[in-house]
């Protein structure tokens, strides 16, 4: 996905990730089980912030940073994809509730103690978690859970919420 002429490296694009979404759904019924397909949504934590500090490119190059991260973190069933300004989302496939939470723990950390472009940033990023867990869900609104479990997340900057969990809300 492009933004202000930088190429930000992600493979995937949002059709794909809803066409494997679709596609675990349906031979999750065949089965008669329930998908296991975890949506992470990775939003960037105040990156307005270095884009007016620093400038642009140095914002840019934190976006592909980030996303060199993000794919070391992942493994290589799942993907990857710039969802907005400064958003990723994440499938991650054949992959449980607890196994999600603890990519988003090394997501969380490999972002909080690096050093991002030139300047030698810190920064940090908010996660939403959904995973499937009703046959009544639409794609659509599997999304729109995990932007919630997200805005959730991004009242407490630098940490992950899981939508619908019947745990406490916010995981350490």
């Amino acid at each position: 996905m492009e933004e202000s002429g930088e190429r930000i490296s992600c493979s995937y694009r949002i059709e794909d990730i809803l066409e494997v979404v679709k596609s675990e759904i349906a031979s999750s019924k065949d089965k008669r089980s329930l998908p296991a397909v975890v949506l992470l949504l990775v939003d960037i934590d105040n990156l307005e912030r270095i884009n007016r500090w620093y400038g642009r490119s140095v914002g840019n190059e934190v976006l592909e940073a980030t996303s060199k991260i993000l794919k070391k973190v992942i493994g290589p069933k799942d993907l990857l994809v710039r969802f907005g300004g400064d958003e990723f989302l994440i499938l991650l496939r054949d992959t449980t509730l607890k196994e999600a939470k603890e990519k988003a723990r090394q997501i969380l950390s490999a972002i909080k103690t690096h050093e991002f472009a030139s300047h030698k940033i810190r920064i940090s990023v908010s996660i939403g978690i959904a995973h499937y867990f009703s046959f009544a869900f639409s794609t659509d609104e599997f999304i729109g859970c995990v932007v919630e479990a997200l805005t959730l997340a991004q009242k407490e900057v630098g940490t992950f919420k899981v939508f619908m969990e019947e745990e406490e809300w916010n995981e350490e």
